[in-house]
């Protein structure tokens, strides 16, 4: 997936389609995203880079089960398959 503020979007868009909540937050968390307990809230280290947050957004939807890629439009049902049949990159 490019790295551009449209990709950050539609990777947004997907969550939201879940019924997730996505915020940008300052914290003093190491990682790029964390999941509240219990919520369907997403909050991404609002001073990562570009290319952290779109990776975070990504792993989050790799990790979600998406219930209803009905409702989406084709173009972000697309990128759904493509990042959950994509495999897993490890450091």
């Amino acid at each position: 997936m490019r790295v551009t503020k449209s990709s950050q979007d539609k990777l947004q868009k997907i969550l939201e389609s879940q019924g997730f909540i996505v915020r940008y937050e300052k914290g003093s968390f190491r990682g790029g995203y964390c999941v509240v307990h219990h919520q369907k809230t997403v909050i991404i280290n609002k001073f990562f880079p570009l290319e952290g947050i779109i990776q975070a957004l990504t792993e989050v939807v790799r990790w979600i089960e998406i219930t209803d890629t009905e409702a989406m439009p084709d173009e972000l049902r697309k990128i759904v398959d493509k990042i959950k049949e994509s495999p897993i990159l490890e450091d």
